[in-house]
């Protein structure tokens, strides 16, 4: 089998506006390659922006950050992420990631079992 290779520099990304403003992007996906273990993909948030709040069902979320300073919270509890950060947010809690530093933060996200991001390629005109 020749490995799947998906470069970020090559993918369309969702611009979402303010007031989450952030630019997302889905590298693997059982809808796109057929990987069904887990989808994959990046995000990126300007100095000052945010995501909303939400919440994934039956998926947990993993986070990957390669630059920049935010904050992540989970159900109400906080924690300080940057670059060399791997964090984490179970199935069913609540979370938002902010950008608090004063460069964009970049990050990489792992969905398990994949499924939410099937909203991001609706969007993107994908499905």
């Amino acid at each position: 089998m020749k490995p799947l290779v998906a470069r970020s520099w090559e993918s369309d990304y969702l611009a979402d506006p303010p007031p989450y403003q952030r630019h997302r992007q889905v590298l693997f996906s059982p809808k796109i390659q057929g990987v069904n273990s887990a989808s994959i993909g990046t995000v990126t948030i300007p100095p000052t922006g945010k995501s909303d709040v939400h919440m994934h069902e039956r998926t947990d979320e993993f986070w990957i950050v390669t630059r920049g300073h935010g904050k992540l919270i989970v159900d109400g509890g906080k924690a300080d992420i940057e670059a060399g950060s791997v964090a984490y947010a179970p199935a069913g809690s609540q979370h938002q990631t902010i950008n608090t530093g004063k460069e964009t933060l970049h990050a990489y996200w792992i969905l398990v079992p994949p499924g939410p991001e099937e909203a991001i390629l609706r969007m993107m005109g994908k499905l």
